[in-house]
């Protein structure tokens, strides 16, 4: 069956079944086609042997890899893993021979963002399959681009950059277009930060929104700390420590990246880039309601559950394209909790439906672990 067929399926299950809790959860073990990296390495090939291809490429890129560590690699993803870096689904772009349109779809099913065309190499990989380079020559040319100042401008968005940067084709005016822009680049995501701190405020200063539309009459709230929104509102119950071992599959996949107070003051200090995860995560924790990301939107009572879930989706995918992230896959475990909970939001409170469906999920967990 067309895979695009199994996704819009699977949104439309969510869409339009009422599910508890407990169902949510069978349904996911026994019947939620989840997406393999395998088919989508199958999906973006043009046929033939794609482990051959793959397992060539890797040794002609890492000459000091040897073909049996290469082909065990290549066999590892298509037996239920994927890459652990991101430099390695560049390599696959390269090999599998994409343009650079197929490759920012390829990084988006396969990985939690397309191109991040602020960033300089991931700039040059995309200009790379652009212009029909090798890999080889797309590091050698990343290689020979100065390094970026310390004076990096923060306030600066991918946006425009991009709509300049789409019309370069030839090397000398890519060379061009960086040393113009060098002061704008980094590898961090800038407009995705713009959306997690107006969450932050959000959840930091409950009545902050009441304030401005009483213009200042409202009294002032209390102001939550990282810790206690934490603890508070994102960590869920999901349990502390590693992923490994004692975890189903299901547990470890709604648990990896799973944001911590620690995590969550490092993309507030901009120590570390915003996650995809952590978006989603504040977006249900706050129901979209900050001015930020409310699109001129209003989501009627009058609504329909399927036409209200329609109208969460779609901010959901304003904000994940606007960051340069993939959009909502319900064929992904945690995209798929996600969009239960948005959709299965009886009491017009999704964390609580989110809540509710990750303990459950986590019931037969060692209780020692929460």
């Amino acid at each position: 069956m067309d895979i695009t067929l199994l996704s819009q399926n699977e949104y439309d299950h969510i869409a339009n079944v009422c599910m508890t809790a407990d169902e949510a959860f069978e349904y996911m073990n026994q019947s939620l086609k989840l997406r393999t990296f395998s088919e989508t390495l199958r999906e973006f090939s043009d046929g033939g042997d794609v482990k051959k291809i793959l397992t060539d490429a890797l040794c002609e890129y890492s000459p000091s890899l040897s073909r049996d560590s290469a082909s065990r690699k290549v066999r590892g993803w298509f037996g239920g893993g994927e890459p652990s870096d991101r430099e390695t689904y560049m390599r696959i772009c390269f090999a599998l021979g994409l343009n650079e349109s197929r490759a920012q779809d390829f990084l988006c099913c396969s990985s939690d963002c397309g191109f991040h065309y602020r960033d300089p190499r991931e700039l040059t990989y995309a200009f790379a399959l652009r212009t029909g380079m090798s890999y080889p020559d797309a590091v050698k040319l990343y290689e020979s681009l100065p390094p970026l100042p310390d004076n990096i401008d923060e306030t600066v968005y991918t946006e425009p950059l991009y709509n300049e940067f789409r019309y370069i084709s030839s090397v000398p005016d890519f060379k061009k277009f960086y040393l113009e822009n060098i002061n704008k680049f980094g590898a961090l995501h800038n407009t995705a930060y713009k959306y997690f701190m107006t969450f932050i405020e959000c959840l930091r200063d409950p009545e902050a929104q009441q304030r401005e539309f009483w213009g200042g009459a409202a009294p002032k709230s209390e102001r939550f700390s990282v810790d206690e929104i934490t603890e508070r509102y994102i960590r869920m119950n999901v349990p502390l420590g590693s992923t490994s071992g004692k975890y189903t599959y299901i547990q470890k996949m709604i648990k990896k990246y799973w944001p911590s107070a620690t995590s969550i003051k490092s993309m507030i200090s901009r120590s570390e880039d915003i996650t995809r995860k952590s978006l989603i995560l504040l977006y249900i924790i706050t129901e979209g309601i900050a001015p930020e990301v409310n699109y001129d939107f209003v989501i009627d009572d009058e609504l329909t559950p399927a036409e209200r879930f329609g109208e969460h989706y779609d901010r959901l995918c304003i904000m994940l394209t606007d960051c340069g992230m993939a959009l909502p896959d319900p064929r992904s475990v945690f995209d798929w909790a996600a969009l239960y909970a948005v959709k299965m939001n009886n009491s017009d409170e999704i964390l609580g439906e989110m809540q509710e469906l990750v303990s459950r999920i986590f019931a037969e967990t060692n209780p020692t672990d929460a």
